[in-house]
């Protein structure tokens, strides 16, 4: 019995020793990578412990994609047998010319395999040589017998021109360099499902519940401040110095704001808060016939439900709404801000003698008003909070956007400014199960159905 523990407790220990080995090798391989010179920004997605991390939480918490897949359901993330090596850490890279276009590069195990997937789907399949290329909605692709380079467009339509030169370019090595001797090096060191460097930079990683974000490459954990959201469907704090990211000259409706001129006038933190619907009237305008068959409008005022905001601005409130109105944001007697500057939903503003220029989508609410921006804490942080589900209830989101963040439930962010005057943000996104990998949720909605 002894011997039998003795030897089981050494295959234990052999396999954990294999499988350390065999992922560690698979890490090494990963980062012998040769990256573009011309890229602005370089993506890591760490795929072995993206993987990981879902196999475990479907270990204990079995999801509906199990039950899916059970019933004969197949997720494309999931298919074997393409005939492509997935490494342990996949780079993406992003160029100057086509911001909203990734590119790679994958190894090719077998091309026949890799063609007859290529063929069951609905895609374009040209075979040539020295490289066939591959166009769907949203991917481009270019491959040769041993590589496949590719392109996933955020936006269908990508010129194909462009986007193929940069791919002949992966597949034939020019301009390039290994990563660990370009500018993308750090990449190597950084945690995170998924990671950006560069132009922009960005952190992401898919928790249980959740997808926590961060600007910050370290990816530290930040404390959110309970007190903000309580009761509110959304809350926003501005502190003043984020005023400074806006840009120098800001337009809308025909009207021009200065950044300069609106630093001058605030003095503190903005505030608003989303707390339910409220119901304002708008005039929707209809065309009868007379009886010469001629075209009359017709106006008829509805109801109709939206957010019920209330904002409140610290600054010097005379001369911010004396300068606001002389630009043309503001109507003549300071209460209101102009539909054509803002046409979602009427703002009626009120200002106090406490320093601060209130708005509202309720018209009269100075006893709601006096309290916003009272009891935030007092942090000089930026703070945005959004509570999805109740919005989603309140009926007053419009439609591509409610579809746009069905999968989620809350949106929370933090913004703090460093010595450096650069500022870190750090957030979460939640989703409705608690104990479900957040990935395995957002294929499970659809959410991901664009991708190839």
């Amino acid at each position: 019995m002894k011997r039998l523990l003795w030897i089981t407790a050494a295959v234990l220990v052999l396999l954990t020793l294999g499988t350390g080995l065999f992922f560690a090798h698979r890490q090494r391989q990963s980062y012998a990578v040769q990256v573009p010179r011309g890229a602005v920004s370089v993506v890591k997605v760490q795929v072995d412990g993206l993987v990981a991390d879902v196999l475990w939480s479907q270990l204990w918490s079995p999801s509906p994609i199990k039950r899916d897949a059970e019933r004969g359901g197949t997720y494309r993330f999931l298919r074997s047998g393409i005939g492509l090596a997935i490494p342990a850490n996949l780079f993406l890279y992003q160029f100057a010319d086509r911001p909203r276009v990734l590119f790679g590069v994958l190894r090719i195990n077998d091309v026949g395999e890799l063609q007859a997937f290529i063929r069951q789907q609905d895609w374009a399949y040209e075979a040539a040589t020295p490289f066939s290329r591959v166009v769907s909605q949203h991917l481009v692709a270019l491959h040769s017998a041993d590589s496949i380079a590719f392109a996933l467009c955020w936006e269908p339509g990508e010129q194909l021109a462009p986007v193929a030169e940069h791919l002949r370019g992966l597949l034939q090595g020019d301009q390039q360099e290994p990563l660990a001797a370009s500018r993308f090096s750090e990449l190597k060191n950084r945690k995170g499902h998924l990671n950006i460097m560069g132009q922009h930079a960005l952190r992401l990683d898919f928790k249980r519940g959740e997808i926590a974000f961060s600007t910050d490459g370290a990816g530290d954990a930040a404390e959110f401040p309970s007190q903000l959201k309580t009761g509110n469907t959304g809350f926003l704090q501005l502190p003043a110095w984020c005023w400074s990211l806006m840009p120098p000259v800001w337009q809308s409706g025909g009207h021009t704001v200065s950044r300069d001129s609106l630093m001058r006038y605030i003095s503190g933190k903005t505030c608003v808060q989303w707390r339910g619907a409220t119901t304002q009237q708008d005039t929707v305008i209809n065309y009868a016939y007379d009886d010469d068959f001629n075209p009359v409008e017709v106006r008829e005022a509805v109801d109709r439900s939206v957010p019920a905001l209330f904002g409140a601005i610290s600054s010097d409130t005379k001369h911010l709404a004396a300068y606001l109105a002389a630009q043309g944001i503001l109507d003549a007697d300071l209460a209101r801000i102009k539909p054509e500057v803002f046409p979602l939903f009427s703002l009626y503003t009120y200002a106090d003698a406490d320093k601060r220029l209130f708005f509202s989508t309720v018209q009269d609410a100075e006893k709601q008003l006096a309290a916003v921006g009272k009891g935030s804490g007092g942090g000089d942080f930026l703070y945005g909070y959004f509570d999805i589900v109740s919005a989603t209830q309140q009926g007053v989101l419009p439609g591509r956007l409610e579809a746009l963040l069905a999968p989620l439930s809350t949106i929370e962010i933090q913004g703090i400014r460093k010595a450096d005057a650069e500022m870190v943000v750090h957030g979460r996104m939640t989703l409705p199960d608690e104990s479900v990998n957040s990935l395995v949720q957002l294929i499970h909605s659809g959410a991901l159905n664009w991708l190839p």
